[in-house]
């Protein structure tokens, strides 16, 4: 989430890396068509991802060479929420485009929270950003870069105070994220995705990460799923699934995940309990949900990525001492739930059941004062290492 609030609202491409071995010790001219019988064979071994391959950050205030020794972090990806033509590169990192979508207003805004005043196009039709010329020429220049389509579709703009005057609010403006329709969402998507193949065949394409793998989302995304079938008579191409792994309540016109566009809920999960945004059982069974969701949609056989997730709320909201080890403890509890758990029933065989491929941390350097501070791995005013990205360089380095 490139961020602001009330709300925060990472991926990556996945590689899987193959080893075959070739015959040791054949004789120095053995005739064309026979095995030597001392030829030694040893088995396919595939080699799976090491944990550094597996994580990333989230980079909020670029450019990345900005960092001293950013490097010595050892995540292997990262992304920005945008398009580049030539990303930086450090450590030879994976950099993983977003293309920016959002549903067509008809007011000529980008965001606006009020559809009185600013209500949805008839027909219903999207945006996008960068130029579809750019998207063309940045596939073209990072071939098999993992796309991601949108970012929070789930997420319905917001409306803040842009300009006080005392107590009283002078001037108001609005942001958010990418809010679409699902039926909306499905004709983006596929436009898109033949976009960026078109341009690189070898492309690996995800969806925007929702914000969480509640009900409400799922019910959000079964809504995609079913809108692309039925407008293009085919299963919605997915090469890589993607997620986003908070938890923050869903209630209707107030701070948090609010309630996905074009579903009538008024509530959802979490009401009045900002204590379980950190709560590892919930992250588990939100994870879980989630593979539920592709192993009934048939999509278990594919790669997950958690483009995003971290802490946003501050440790008083949460009701919690400030301290910031719990904060890092946290993190590192995450890196070892997606590295350690499988369970061959929900998860990805080719990688030894993992639920979760890759993970993005939110973030590297948030600078968004609604924001949880302990949970950036750098400074952006210093620019110096934190205490968190000393933990996360340490947990790599093992």
């Amino acid at each position: 989430m490139q961020r602001i609030v009330p709300l925060l609202g990472l991926t990556v491409g996945i590689f899987i890396y193959y080893c075959l071995t070739t015959p040791l010790l054949q004789a120095a001219e053995p005739q064309q068509g026979t095995v030597p019988p001392y030829a030694i064979y040893l088995p396919v071994v595939t080699a799976q991802p090491s944990v550094a391959e597996r994580i990333g950050f989230g980079l909020t205030s670029p450019p990345l060479n900005r960092y001293p020794n950013i490097e010595s972090l050892g995540a292997r990806w990262y992304l920005d929420w945008q398009v580049k033509l030539a990303p930086e590169r450090p450590n030879q990192m994976d950099y993983v485009q977003m293309v920016r979508v959002h549903q067509k207003l008809a007011c000529g805004a980008w965001f606006h929270s009020d559809h009185n005043l600013c209500p949805y196009t008839t027909p219903h039709d999207y945006v996008y950003k960068p130029s579809q010329a750019t998207i063309e020429a940045a596939a073209k220049a990072n071939p098999g870069s993992l796309w991601l389509i949108g970012n929070e579709m789930d997420r319905i703009d917001w409306a803040y105070c842009a300009e006080w005057e005392g107590a009283f609010c002078k001037k108001v403006a609005y942001n958010g994220q990418d809010e679409m329709l699902p039926a909306t969402y499905a004709v983006a998507y596929h436009d898109l995705y033949h976009i960026i193949k078109a341009a690189d065949p070898e492309a690996q394409l995800a969806i925007g990460g929702l914000i969480q793998a509640t009900p409400l989302r799922l019910q959000y995304l079964t809504e995609v799923w079913n809108a692309y079938t039925q407008t293009y008579s085919v299963t919605m191409p997915v090469d890589v699934w993607n997620i986003h792994n908070f938890i923050i309540q869903e209630k209707g016109q107030s701070w948090g995940a609010e309630i996905p566009p074009g579903i009538s809920a008024t509530e959802g999960a979490y009401v009045g309990h900002p204590e379980t945004h950190i709560n590892m059982k919930i992250f588990g069974e939100q994870m879980r949900a989630f593979r539920q969701w592709m192993k009934d949609h048939g999509q278990q056989d594919k790669s997950l990525v958690v483009s995003e997730y971290g802490v946003l709320f501050h440790n008083d909201t949460m009701g919690l001492p400030d301290d910031p080890t719990l904060i890092h403890d946290f993190m590192i509890a995450t890196f070892d739930y997606f590295y350690q758990t499988k369970d061959c029933e929900l998860g990805y065989q080719a990688d030894e059941c993992r639920l979760v491929q890759k993970w993005n941390w939110y973030s590297l350097d948030d600078t968004w004062g609604n924001f949880n501070p302990y949970s950036r791995l750098y400074d952006p005013a210093t620019l110096q290492i934190t205490a968190a990205g000393e933990r996360f360089r340490a947990y790599l380095a093992k």
